[in-house]
């Protein structure tokens, strides 16, 4: 197992420059790579199920700690275009060129950017439980509107990050921007999702998920090569009902 060396910068140099990402680099060498972006308030760690289950398929992992989490850098910004800079910095180092992404909520929303700006940079797409951005002001007005009476869900998530920012794993100022950016209305962004030219497998955590499977399949229908598939197990599909996520992705990556 390899792993890039962490960058030490501060607070990660200049809001507009990447930071070189802690990257856990594992599976066959010469395998296809896949790249597995985690959500906030998680590390790379939250994917090793899905290694365990990738690996003897022959794939080669590229699982980062995206910035702010894990042994990754903290940073002066902490907006979804410096994380996608990361990233695809991250894929230039390693002189990847097409890759199968996994993303969940905030890593799918990281993702999603790349398949629509660099289509040809993806084979395969799976995105788990991410919410789009409001198609429009009126959109954006009204989800602030609910979440604003409604402050238990983000309470909720920072208990759920105390131990990682306990054992300085997170850092706690990118809680809020991260929030405020899936909040953001961005018309761009639905367009851009015909442009997308992996394969797509959209899963949502079905009911039990605060992210609506009916938006999450409108998501799956825009994309050219898109499915949706619905596993009632909450915003945390990969963790809540592993077997069956790592069985599905399994099959959809090949």
């Amino acid at each position: 197992m390899l792993r890039d060396a962490d960058q030490t910068l501060g607070q990660g140099g200049a809001a507009d420059a990447p930071v070189t990402l802690n990257c856990r680099i594992t599976g066959d060498p010469a395998g296809r790579p896949a790249v597995l972006l985690h959500a906030l308030g998680n590390t790379g760690r939250s994917w090793d199920r899905l290694v365990s289950a990738l690996a003897p398929q022959g794939h080669r992992l590229f699982v980062p700690d995206l910035r702010g989490h894990g042994r990754s850098p903290r940073a002066d910004a902490y907006t979804f275009e410096s994380m996608y800079r990361d990233v695809m910095s991250l894929l230039d180092r390693h002189r990847l060129g097409a890759v199968d992404l996994v993303g969940h909520s905030m890593g799918g929303h990281v993702a999603w950017l790349i398949a629509q700006r660099h289509p040809s940079r993806v084979r395969r797409l799976v995105i788990e439980d991410t919410p789009p951005p409001p198609r429009d002001a009126a959109a954006e007005a009204e989800l602030s509107a609910r979440s604003s009476g409604d402050r238990a869900p983000v309470i909720s998530l920072y208990r759920e990050f105390r131990e990682l920012r306990r054992a300085g794993e997170l850092d706690s100022a990118a809680v809020r921007p991260v929030i405020d950016g899936l909040r953001k209305a961005d018309p761009g962004w639905w367009r851009r999702l015909g442009e997308v030219t992996a394969e797509t497998l959209v899963i949502s955590g079905g009911l039990s998920s605060p992210v609506p499977r009916s938006l999450l399949a409108e998501v799956a229908e825009a994309v050219p090569q898109g499915r949706l598939l619905a596993i009632d197990a909450g915003h945390y599909v990969h963790r809540t009902e592993p077997e069956r996520f790592c069985g599905e992705v399994a099959t959809f990556l090949g």
